[in-house]
């Protein structure tokens, strides 16, 4: 077993707002195909940006980036935000990206079966980006501190 390592991180919460209501009455398929373009599209500016995708959950992504990148996170998060609107607006014009950010000391390592372990991030930070009130583009205090 892979011992979990404390790391400081930035760590990220998008959301589609209005997903729910724009998918109802949609085919599967459709709600299906919109959820990977948007799993492909956030992997990818995240992943270029030195960031990681922890997991998605439904219509949100939660990721993380190392520190000392937070600039270079925030910057690529405003990319994200508008790149995203693009194909939701293609889904439905009511859904908008939301994206909360937050900074702190976490505990990241493998969890899960014996036969599936994935990444994951645990501790106070994840819980107050969660807390957080749903925001068009929401950075905590401290981590607006560190962008300045």
């Amino acid at each position: 077993m892979t011992e979990p390592k404390e790391s400081t991180m930035v760590v990220v919460l998008a959301d589609i707002a209005g997903f729910d209501k724009a998918s109802r009455g949609k085919p599967h398929h459709e709600v299906f195909n919109m959820l990977d373009e948007f799993y492909e599209l956030v992997g990818n500016v995240v992943g270029n940006a030195g960031g990681k995708v922890v997991k998605f959950m439904g219509d949100c992504a939660f990721v993380v980036f190392p520190e000392d990148q937070a600039k270079q996170a925030v910057a690529s998060l405003r990319d994200l935000q508008a790149k995203t609107q693009t194909i939701w607006s293609e889904f439905d014009s009511t859904c908008k990206v939301r994206i909360n950010a937050h900074v702190g000391s976490v505990l990241c390592g493998l969890v899960g079966t014996s036969d599936d372990k994935r990444f994951d991030v645990f501790g106070t930070p994840v819980n107050d980006l969660f807390r957080m009130p749903s925001q068009e583009f929401g950075l905590s205090g401290r981590l607006q501190e560190i962008i300045d």
